[in-house]
């Protein structure tokens, strides 16, 4: 028999979460480790730094101004109305210009803004609920999915399991056979008014086979099997038992040829 599992973790937690962190890291912490290694100066000292010929490159901003002294250290120093400035840069050959900024197209701008947050948070819910709810108790905690069934399922293998492989039980096999030919062939026994039973109960002690009696089954109707042990129906709140068992079986129609 092979089990069926259920799939593990969605990809699409991981990307987006992965996406979250890459966007923190360049919008929070790459912008102050960048701050952290410039250091701030006024006006004047980028003046007297560059009439010094200590300055090799500027970039001019709207915001501030930044510049390289011939160590390679860079300052910042707050913009300030002088219109010399150019001609000063110039006689000193230092490198000077200004970033050229392009304007957003307001559908980037949207997504950006609105959509692509949406789409953060909706990941970051997903993955926290995930792990709220397998420390809860998994899919059947109370928070979670209370009263959903949690049965193995499994289906007919090419080697799968036959009346053939269970030794003794003979009565037992001959009554199961029936359930098994009706199944294949209902029509013979409806012309005689016989109806298929709701269920089968197979009463023994443990190790005489029953489960291996309802495998078979399974394995000559060519139909899944479910496996569920009766401690898993325990609930601590009335009811969700009960649920389990309708849940069980509302699975199995599903499952139904």
């Amino acid at each position: 028999m092979n089990e069926i599992k259920q799939p593990k973790k969605q990809l699409i937690t991981y990307v987006l979460l992965v996406a979250f962190v890459m966007i923190l890291l360049n919008s929070i912490v790459m912008p102050s480790l960048q701050r952290a290694q410039i250091t701030e100066t006024d006006y004047n000292t980028f003046i007297t730094m560059t009439e010094n010929d200590q300055v090799t490159e500027v970039e001019i901003s709207s915001s501030q101004i930044l510049f390289t002294d011939k160590d390679g250290k860079v300052y910042a120093t707050a913009p300030v109305t002088d219109l010399d400035l150019a001609n000063r840069l110039h006689e000193h050959n230092v490198k000077f210009g200004s970033d050229i900024v392009q304007p957003m197209s307001p559908l980037l701008s949207f997504f950006i803004s609105w959509v692509l947050p949406i789409f953060i948070f909706w990941g970051l819910w997903s993955f926290l609920s995930k792990k709220m709810m397998n420390q809860a108790g998994g899919a059947n905690s109370m928070m979670f999915g209370m009263g959903k069934s949690n049965a193995k399922v499994y289906v007919k293998s090419t080697e799968g399991i036959h009346f053939s492989d269970v030794a003794g039980e003979e009565e037992a096999k001959e009554n199961l056979q029936e359930i098994v030919e009706y199944l294949h062939n209902p029509g013979k026994y409806k012309e005689i008014g016989a109806t298929m039973p709701k269920g089968i109960l197979l009463v023994g002690p443990p190790g005489t086979g029953k489960t291996m009696l309802a495998k078979a089954v399974a394995g000559e109707s060519n139909v899944p099997f479910f496996s569920m042990s009766g401690s898993e129906f325990v609930e601590m709140f009335v009811g969700m038992g009960a649920s389990k068992v309708r849940d069980l079986f509302k699975q199995a129609k599903e499952k139904a040829p």
